[in-house]
């Protein structure tokens, strides 16, 4: 392996997980190391390793650093990451093929039906109608539609940790 490789390998392997300064400090630090050490380029090489391994260590150490606050750096780095380097904005679900989950579909249907009532019922004129049923559907439909995005939050909470 040559310190081109390791370095490609060590940067694609931290891309996404960190954020764009750590991985630029960390790739300064091994680019030193192997240029300006006291063994050969091979021996430092050898000496260091698999880089996938020293970026899963990069990763777990900056998560343990953070506390708390782990999660939240690791999105920001996944957002960094998701901005092409033509600066397009690649949605990261993409990368990851995200699928919409049944209470996403549920939440849509529930709001083009809304929308579909309420232009009905304004086509139709009958506004003493549309106003009962928009009264019907808040009294009844707002109530699920926040017992359902609370599900949500917990669900993708509980499939974070």
């Amino acid at each position: 392996m040559t310190k081109k490789e390791f370095l490609d390998i060590l940067s694609e392997s931290l891309a996404g997980n960190v954020p764009v300064t750590e991985i630029e400090e960390n790739m300064q630090y091994y680019k030193d190391y192997i240029e300006n050490g006291e063994a050969s380029e091979k021996d430092a090489l050898e000496n260091l390793g698999d880089p996938h391994l020293i970026a899963r260590t990069i990763i777990e150490s900056f998560k343990v650093s953070k506390g708390p606050m782990a999660d939240f750096y690791t999105e920001q780095a996944r957002n960094e990451y998701s901005k092409g380097t033509s600066g397009e904005d690649v949605s990261y679900q993409e990368n990851i093929g995200y699928k919409i989950k049944w209470y996403d579909k549920l939440l849509i249907i529930l709001v083009l039906i809304g929308v579909l009532l309420l232009v009905l019922a304004l086509a139709g004129g009958i506004l003493a109608i549309s106003i009962s049923v928009v009264g019907l559907l808040l009294r009844i439909a707002l109530p699920v539609i926040i017992v359902l995005f609370i599900i949500k939050l917990i669900t993708d909470y509980l499939h974070r940790g």
